[in-house]
């Protein structure tokens, strides 16, 4: 490229091409440039006139299309491949770019087109042949723009003609012919339309699945296939993960199967990896032989005829200038014995099937066919009718709902995991890795055993928390990893595929009574649906009307602090508007009320709030009361919100909201009961000390005498726990860098950054806390507190008792 004005500019404006080098001619010398994702870069001098040749052949091997393809995909998690003049971020905003005009010019001429021909509302039939018919178009023009010798000079006005191109490209037939001279002149307006747009040819694979996942999957589509397109850089990291493995199987047996393909991303990076081994072990073969050698060894099958028109389009354009013919099956891959005849030539497994369950009418759908499903889940479903039927020696690489990993229903087939199959990783994520909807999925990498061996196998296992999915894009850092034996995923575990952060932490509170042990707790109430209540009945009121209206609480504001209440309201609680009472309707008893929905996407999920008149309360609450009316709830407030309840709740759950069964599991310590005095006297300075009226009482409140007061409450709980300091550290250390939430000051760690030894929080305050200050505050408030403060002590002198 040659420039004569500001290179840096002049270099910025070709960054849609997606190329990470650009070589200038300026000042008659040659710069080399890195294309960036915010600007571009120069890299070293300029090279003059007699310099040139050298500087190519010191670069020959780094400026190879494989070399820079390999540091694009793998360079992310394999030193070996990266290059430092290639921004791994660059080629995911390009493609996001050059998807969303794609799409929009998708969109545009789909309703043109629907509007020429007065298609207000399409049925099924001519959604498809509307899709078709424009994706056609585009295609011959992305084929003629990146040069294909059969498409160049096509006029793409001419559509019969275009149609029988694109169909002998594909290998295939048109299958949405032209009806009528309406459809005729619609179809050439789009194509004129079309031939006007930019050039293409620096359309990727990649912004075709963009375009798949963003414009032709509507939410109704997306509901009821359970579709969620997997992300390119998803797709890299399980193929390139796996290469090594894929590498040692032979050329000859090297099928690939991708299963509810969707846009064949799986299939496009398989067959970059196969094309790359070929080239790594010396066969030098003909474009031609090396296409047919790709062909046939690369299947999928799909039911959405939209998601079919991307694959064939993706594998294409993967293997420009080449014609298609690729083993695309249209289909529903769940009906007949289509899943075990394929898996059991494959040798490659590589899927990211509906996470969805199957509805009533679809299992009715399949019983009439035949069709005896083995799992009410889809995934779980087409797994047990592909993992087992793989070859020896055959790997695989799927994407998983995280319930799989240890849901009842898929017990069987870890099982069948565990003993026959070698695993090689698991890779946890949380509910922002696709473009639309928010499952929690997981990965699952391994292969089968040629046979079975004494040697215990080892695997990593990997977590990627929402705040570090950017980091995992880029450079496939995870949040949380660790190596651990599959040995350990046995029967005696229900199977259980999942390994809890903060494992030896959980271990030491093994034997441990439970929160559940000494609270009954459950959600709050439902409403019966407005749709079936008349509309002159009010659920809740700011006021109290007629009938039984009692004070209680609608919703758990994220600003309420752990000291305080949410705003009262008058909640309805007559049985008629009541869909589902639970905890949600007793009024009158003291209770600890937890958060549903987590506070934050951080370990500091969980705020507990002491309600000691007993309000009625929503689903949008868990409730908390005491199985003995002498425990009391201060210490509860204690435990629901130390440290170990909330790095619990994070470490067992990656959802949204925290569930009453893990609430249940929060370990507790087993001498909560001698220990209840001094927690409640600490609970109570702290709640004095935040009152309303505390700056009356105790002007010289600060933020940081605040925040040691709650911290006295950590340790007193902690003390209890009996934690070694070397795993108490690194329990508080879990929280580090993390805002906690709910306290009227800034915390967001227990220890300074600068602070190694290991000593407990108990014993790390004592130094700092001046206990004359403590005694002084208990004197102060002792009218006040006397009689409950007593009480405690008399119930923690008594014995312990399992309740």
């Amino acid at each position: 490229m040659d420039i004569d004005n500001d290179v840096e500019t002049d270099v910025a404006a070709f960054r849609s091409l997606g190329a990470p080098v650009l070589l200038v001619c300026h000042n008659g010398a040659m710069q080399w440039w890195q294309q960036g994702v915010e600007r571009p870069r120069q890299i070293g001098p300029a090279v003059g006139p007699g310099e040139i040749d050298e500087f190519f052949e010191i670069h020959r091997e780094e400026f190879s299309p494989s070399a820079i393809y390999r540091a694009k995909t793998w360079g992310r998690f394999d030193r070996e491949h990266q290059l430092t003049f290639v921004d791994l971020g660059l080629m995911q905003v390009v493609e996001e770019e050059s998807g969303r005009e794609l799409g929009r010019l998708i969109e545009r001429n789909v309703d043109h087109l629907k509007s020429a021909l007065r298609w207000r509302n399409p049925d099924n039939r001519r959604g498809v042949w509307l899709l078709q018919s424009i994706f056609w178009l585009v295609a011959a023009k992305i084929l003629r723009d990146k040069g294909v010798e059969s498409f160049e000079g096509l006029d793409l006005q001419d559509v019969p003609s275009v149609f029988e191109l694109v169909a002998k490209h594909y290998g295939t037939t048109v299958s949405h012919p032209i009806a009528n001279e309406r459809q005729q002149k619609g179809l050439q307006e789009c194509a004129r339309d079309i031939a006007r747009f930019s050039n293409l040819s620096s359309v990727s694979t990649e912004s075709l699945a963009y375009v798949y996942e963003n414009t032709l999957i509507s939410k109704k589509t997306r509901r009821e296939l359970g579709t969620h397109s997997t992300p390119p850089y998803l797709v890299d990291y399980v193929v390139g993960k796996l290469a090594d493995w894929i590498g040692e199987i032979p050329a000859s047996k090297r099928h690939v199967f991708e299963p509810a393909c969707g846009h064949a991303g799986f299939l496009v990076s398989a067959m970059r990896l196969l094309r790359e081994l070929r080239f790594e072990e010396g066969v030098r073969e003909s474009e031609r032989r090396r296409h047919q050698y790709l062909q046939r060894r690369l299947h999928g099958c799909e039911i959405d005829p939209f998601a079919v028109e991307i694959a064939r389009l993706s594998l294409t354009l993967a293997d420009v200038p080449n014609s298609n013919g690729w083993d695309l099956l249209p289909g529903d891959v769940y009906e007949g014995d289509l899943l075990e005849r394929s898996a059991a030539r494959a040798m490659i497994l590589l899927a990211n099937p509906p996470f969805e369950d199957f509805g009533r009418d679809e299992k009715s759908h399949y019983a009439d066919l035949s069709v005896e499903l083995k799992s009410n889940n889809k995934s779980a479903e087409m797994l047990f009718r592909t993992l087992p039927y793989l070859p020896n020696g055959a790997v695989f690489g799927i994407v998983v709902p995280q319930g799989f990993l240890h849901s009842e229903g898929a017990a069987d087939l870890r099982e069948i995991l565990a003993r026959r199959f070698e695993i090689r990783e698991m890779c946890l994520f949380a509910d922002k890795v696709f473009r639309e909807g928010d499952p929690e999925s997981a990965i699952l990498l391994g292969r089968k055993r040629q046979k079975r061996s004494a040697k215990p196998i080892c695997l990593s296992y990997r977590v990627v928390r929402e705040p570090d999915v950017t980091k995992f894009k880029s450079a496939y850092q995870v949040s949380f990893g660790r190596v651990v034996s599959q040995n350990r995923f046995g029967a005696d575990t229900g199977w259980d595929f999942r390994v809890p952060e903060l494992e030896e932490v959980w271990s030491w509170c093994n034997g441990y009574p439970r929160f559940g042990d000494v609270a009954k707790i459950g959600k709050g109430l439902d409403f019966v649906g407005k749709d079936r209540l008349d509309q002159h009945i009010c659920t809740f009121s700011t006021h109290k009307q007629a009938g039984d209206f009692q004070p209680g609480f609608v919703t758990f504001k994220r600003g309420v602090q752990l000291q305080q209440l949410p705003d009262r309201v008058w909640l309805n609680l007559d049985p008629s508007v009541v869909a589902s009472p639970r905890m949600g309707t007793t009024v009158g008893k003291g209770q600890i009320l937890w958060n549903y929905a987590r506070v934050k996407r951080s370990p500091w999920r969980l705020k507990g709030l002491l309600d000691a008149e007993g309000h009625a309360v929503t689903s949008r609450f868990l409730v908390a009361r005491p199985c003995d009316a002498a425990i009391p709830l201060e210490l509860l407030w204690a435990f629901a919100n130390s440290p170990v309840a909330n790095a619990f709740a994070h470490t067992r759950s990656m959802k949204r909201d925290n569930l009453t069964g893990t609430m249940r599991q929060i370990p507790i310590p087993v001498g909560w009961k001698q220990g209840a005095g001094s927690i409640v006297l600490a609970v109570r300075e702290y709640f004095s000390a935040t009152s309303p009226d505390a700056e009356q009482l105790m002007s010289s409140n600060s933020p940081q005498q605040l925040c040691r007061l709650l911290l006295q409450v950590d340790a007193e709980v902690l003390k209890l726990y009996d934690l070694p300091p070397r795993l108490e550290r690194q329990l508080l250390d879990y929280f580090r860098g993390w805002e906690r939430q709910g306290v009227p000051f800034f915390f967001d760690r227990y220890y300074p950054d600068d602070y190694d030894p290991c000593f407990s929080l108990h014993e790390y305050l004592s130094d700092s806390f001046q206990r004359s200050n403590v005694q002084g505050v208990r004197d102060r408030y002792k009218p006040v507190h006397d009689e409950s403060i007593l009480a405690a002590l008399r119930f923690a002198a008594a014995p312990y008792e399992e309740i």
